[in-house]
């Protein structure tokens, strides 16, 4: 079992990794932007919340909240469009990230029964 701290450095890499990823696979200024995002950045980013799940303690998945506010604040910061409402936009993004703690929800699940 991962600790918290572990937990919220693998959503916020796993972020940061899906927008310089795809980025660098597709060319694209925003990784949204590319048929990559959607058929392979997505699916690996969902597969990795359910095995934050599966290896987190207790209920330290729901940090997976933090997927879509890093990438977010990855695409701001590569882009040079940081401004004033930077905050309200990494607040307001995590609410993007429901799949992500849907998915690390369904990997707690399947964590063996501690005896």
């Amino acid at each position: 079992m991962l600790k918290r701290p572990a937990i919220i450095v693998l959503s916020v890499v796993a972020g940061v990794g899906l927008e310089l990823g795809i980025h660098m696979l597709s060319g694209r200024s925003e990784a949204w932007d590319s048929a990559l995002y959607w058929t392979l950045g997505l699916p690996v980013v969902v597969a990795l919340s359910v095995a934050i799940g599966l290896v987190s303690e207790r209920s330290d998945w729901l940090w997976t909240f933090l997927i879509v506010p890093s990438q977010v604040t990855t695409m701001m910061m590569r882009s040079g469009e940081i401004g004033n409402l930077w905050p309200l936009a990494a607040v307001l993004s995590s609410i993007l990230s429901v799949p992500f703690v849907a998915a690390a929800f369904v990997g707690s699940k399947l964590r063996p029964a501690r005896r």
